[in-house]
């Protein structure tokens, strides 16, 4: 069977595509035998074929099924989506679905965390085909408020965008406040110097998110835990937070699942932080106070009191894949997209994974920057020995940088976009995102522009972290300490191991740092190894290993 104008792929694709509709028929008719051909198509083989055909006349004779107002989700929807409304919002049913959809407009499904666009687009075109049937209605005309309008509160825990300290615990009179007429901020309180210092960061980065996450636990810790205003602590108190972040207590307080920052299930813990997390706390709190300092907000640094307390090995130097380890991770990867035994959409679901890694490996990259790069930040430019690739990147800081790209790198992005159904490089709409999904373009996109499907950072995280989860099972019976490493990998291990690579293999720090766009190249030095390594070959001359 062959289609026309259509390659042998695009053939077996669509034909693949048939296969699942008619599957799905099936499963909606009850008729699970004829749902059991469809899923595990053998398309090569003559008695999977009689079956198929008797299947086919079958499932031909019968009308199709339509859905009732009161069915559950899971029996009309994509079974992941389904599981996230009924976990998320308590939405079982299909009217129960279409009232959320009406109660918040437009964009409804921005209140549905990790539901994006393209499946918040396909569950409206489903009540569309629908609607007569069904008899429910979307009103998607209105623009309704991103989330539920809630007061301030200052009796409990809240974030900070929702709390208000109480008065005598606002900051006007701080034990170690500077003398007001000397402050360069136009802020009388605790409450509105904190604000300033985020007004620095851009919001909506993971910069200001990050930072915003600290002192938000510092503001409140301090309030119900201490009963202080954060001008009145001392060294003493700061060491008594060190602690704490260690085992936030009382649990019900302050530790509870990941929630919505307008949930009232919200928590600012989600239990004890690893000794890498409360290090970067306690730089980032200490660099507020330093800022509060300098503006003469504050009269001095509580955290510069502390002792210099060990926090374990350097971020950086533990979250390294060393090279055998990427081998087998690019190896497994490699393996799974030219596996012929697969369901028809897990081999391209790998190999775009191993593009994900070929790219996140060679251009070091920020999880954020992974995912705004766009086709329009590549740069052909034309060096001494012929043409160059770079990409323009817009960094931490919103620092602009240029990272180098390999040819094969290009030839990899086009194979991606191949994948995706798109043009190449230089035919693509310039905003056509580097990384996108492997799902049709959104029905009103027009056909010269990117899929409007693409990898959020949540999406692209998660997507790794259970690829490393595979590969550390594939590799778990013939090495469990590499299996256990593999497993704690995530992003940002990727952006390390380019930098440890690089350095290793000779490039020059200063190369390194501005690929990767640190300010410091002290930074950039964590991926020196050169004196461990000479340690550890000496120990071994030594015992003749």
């Amino acid at each position: 069977m062959y289609l026309d104008d259509a390659g042998v792929a695009q053939t077996r694709r669509t034909v693949l595509t048939l296969c699942r509709t008619l599957a799905r028929k099936a499963e909606l008719l009850d008729l699970l035998s004829d749902a059991a051909i469809w899923q595990q198509p053998h398309l090569g083989n003559a008695d999977w074929i009689d079956k198929a055909l008797a299947s086919l006349d079958r499932l031909k004779s019968k009308p199709a099924p339509l859905p009732k107002p009161d069915e559950p989700c899971g029996r009309w929807l994509p079974s992941p989506v389904a599981v996230r409304l009924a976990q998320t919002e308590n939405l079982h049913t299909l009217t129960q679905l279409a009232d959320f959809v009406n109660q918040h407009g437009q964009r409804w499904w921005t209140q549905i965390p990790r539901l994006g666009q393209t499946s918040a687009a396909e569950i409206q075109a489903f009540f569309a085909e629908h609607a007569d049937v069904l008899n429910l209605h979307l009103d998607l005309t209105k623009k309704r408020p991103a989330h539920p309008s809630l007061p301030a509160v200052s009796s409990g825990i809240a974030p900070i965008e929702r709390f208000r300290p109480p008065e005598h615990l606002s900051g006007q009179s701080g034990s170690n406040r500077a003398p007001a007429p000397r402050c360069l901020l136009d802020a009388g309180n605790d409450f509105e110097a904190i604000l300033a210092w985020l007004s620095i960061y851009d919001t909506g980065t993971p910069t200001h998110r990050t930072y915003r996450k600290e002192i938000e636990r510092f503001l409140l810790w301090a309030i119900f835990e201490r009963g202080k205003a954060i001008s009145s602590l001392t060294t003493p108190d700061c060491a008594e937070f060190r602690r704490f972040l260690e085992d936030p207590q009382p649990a019900e307080r302050w530790i509870g699942p990941s929630a919505q920052r307008w949930s009232p299930q919200w928590k600012p813990f989600k239990g004890p932080l690893k000794p890498s997390s409360a290090r970067q706390a306690e730089v980032i709190l200490s660099a507020c106070c330093d800022w509060l300092v300098g503006q003469r907000y504050l009269d001095s640094n509580p955290f510069s009191g502390l002792n210099k307390r060990g926090y374990g090995r350097r971020q950086g130097t533990d979250r390294i894949l060393s090279p055998p380890l990427w081998d087998h991770l690019i190896d497994y990867a490699e393996r799974q997209a030219g596996a012929s035994a697969l369901a028809n959409h897990k081999p391209a679901d790998y190999r775009r994974t191993l593009f994900i890694l070929r790219f996140a490996y060679q251009t070091g990259l920020r999880l954020h920057e992974l995912t705004k790069a766009r086709l329009g930040d590549l740069e052909r430019l034309s060096g001494y020995d012929g043409e160059q690739w770079w990409l323009n990147v817009l960094g931490k800081g919103k620092v602009h940088r240029q990272v180098p790209i390999a040819p094969r790198l290009i030839d990899d992005i086009n194979a991606h976009l191949r994948d995706r159904q798109l043009k190449p490089i230089g035919y693509a709409a310039p905003d056509t995102p580097i990384i996108g999904k492997l799902r049709k373009r959104l029905k009103d996109a027009p056909e010269d522009q990117a899929s409007a499907a693409l990898l959020s950072e949540s999406a692209l995280y998660q997507k790794l972290k259970g690829f490393f989860e595979e590969a550390a099972d594939d590799i778990n019976q013939a090495d469990p300490i590499a299996a256990e490493k593999i497993r704690r990998a995530s992003t940002h291990w990727l952006r390390h191991t380019h930098g440890s690579h690089a350095v290793y293999k000779g490039v020059p720090l200063e190369i390194v740092r501005d690929n990767l766009g640190h300010k410091n190249i002290a930074t950039t030095s964590i991926y020196v190894h050169s004196d461990k390594d000479s340690r550890y070959k000496a120990i071994l001359g030594m015992t003749g290993d």
